[in-house]
């Protein structure tokens, strides 16, 4: 697997649910998207590895189905072991008008859940979720973080990952290589990465995955 192919927080959860139930829907609704936009993020993930991840069928008198290839499955597990492409910080949770996760003296992230008062948590945001500015800019996005890039990795296909230090924590961002070229994202440079309290998703208890 290259560097080039990871799967975001989203997909995982969108596979970790058809692993469960085999209906799309159901996987779709419970992660929060459309049903359009789960088969959007299948169909990428089949062009990007170069295999069948999922298969499907509709009629007769029951709901549709919607099934992990082999190899969607040993996808889903590869990504659970090695957390590819995700955002993750563990931090203690801060209630209040505006709750947040202090992930470290100063550096804390809003969000929307609820939790409870002092309780460590994890949370993840994908990197498709940011949006990147050289300067600070006034977003309706509650979190602004202050970073430093550190590398950006082109690819051929027209994409991008940044990756880049905040608080001495990496984050990793996506975006394509325009923005890059046009913001004139590099090593050292200074880059705001926007998202907003509903993105910072709170990582449930390790579950056991189905084989």
């Amino acid at each position: 697997m290259s560097s080039e192919r990871w799967l975001t927080p989203v997909d995982v959860r969108l596979l970790s649910e058809l692993a469960r139930e085999p209906n799309l829907v159901h996987a779709a609704r419970a992660i929060g998207i459309g049903r359009d936009r789960a088969v959007y993020r299948l169909h990428r993930l089949e062009r990007l590895f170069d295999g069948t991840v999922a298969t499907g069928h509709r009629g007769g008198t029951t709901p549709g189905v919607t099934r992990l290839t082999p190899f969607g499955r040993r996808l889903l597990r590869s990504a659970v072991g090695r957390h590819r492409g995700t955002n993750r910080w563990t931090g203690v949770y801060r209630a209040g008008p505006s709750p947040r996760v202090e992930v470290a003296s100063g550096i804390g992230l809003e969000v929307s859940f609820r939790g409870q008062e002092g309780e460590r948590v994890t949370v993840e945001v994908d990197p498709e979720a940011f949006v990147v500015a050289r300067r600070p800019v006034d977003l309706s996005a509650r979190n602004a973080l202050a970073t430093t890039v550190e590398r950006v990795h082109a690819y051929a296909n027209g994409t991008a990952v940044l990756v880049a230090r905040w608080g001495g924590r990496p984050v990793r961002v996506a975006l394509t290589v325009g923005s890059v070229e046009r913001m004139g994202l590099k090593p050292r440079t200074r880059a705001y990465l926007y998202v907003k309290a509903v993105a910072v998703r709170r990582l449930p208890s390790p579950g056991s995955l189905p084989s």
